[in-house]
């Protein structure tokens, strides 16, 4: 029985080089793994189009997804194409956050915009809410205290009659 590659070094080799044209476009920043495996795809003659586990596989620096296309594709030229997209993705992040700090840019927030959705690590944090208005239960006893909290609640001045003693130590004489 022979075992066949799913993928050629041939094919690794075509869709490593059209990966590269197609990230040079600074639009593919906002593609994700999916849509740029269909788009390079696309520039690519029908038998030299890799599956999406291939790619992934491709990208994957562990042996989680390994796939035998694998084999076909040496050590090296498999660093190249994790490094080529990885470098892709920080020089499309920089363009991104230059055209965010150019003054004479009129689009600075569709970057800003880009950014947050594109990269976990510029997510902006949801934000908790607190309730800011407590409510407070009070029952009165009889109807002077229910007097008293009336007028609290309608922010009355209340005069409370009262005795103030001296809490200071006393000296001994």
């Amino acid at each position: 029985m022979v075992k066949r590659s799913y993928t050629t070094p041939s094919k690794f080799q075509k869709f490593f080089e059209a990966m590269k044209v197609v990230l040079e476009d600074k639009r593919t920043v906002i593609l994700t793994d999916m849509e740029l495996h269909i788009l390079v795809n696309q520039q690519l003659e029908r038998e030299d189009r890799v599956s999406y586990k291939t790619f992934e596989s491709w990208k994957s620096p562990t042996g989680k997804r390994r796939v035998e296309a694998q084999e076909s594709i040496s050590d090296e030229d498999a660093e190249d194409f994790r490094q080529s997209l990885a470098y892709s993705r920080v020089h499309q992040k920089m363009n991104l956050t230059g055209h965010m700090m150019d003054e004479d840019n009129k689009n600075q927030w569709g970057s800003s915009w880009i950014l947050e959705r594109k990269f976990e690590d510029l997510k902006k944090q949801p934000t908790v809410q607190l309730n800011s208005n407590p409510s407070i239960q009070i029952t009165a006893g009889d109807k002077e205290a229910q007097k008293m909290i009336d007028q609290m609640i309608n922010g009355e001045t209340i005069d409370i009659e009262h005795e103030e003693e001296d809490d200071r130590p006393k000296l001994e004489e």
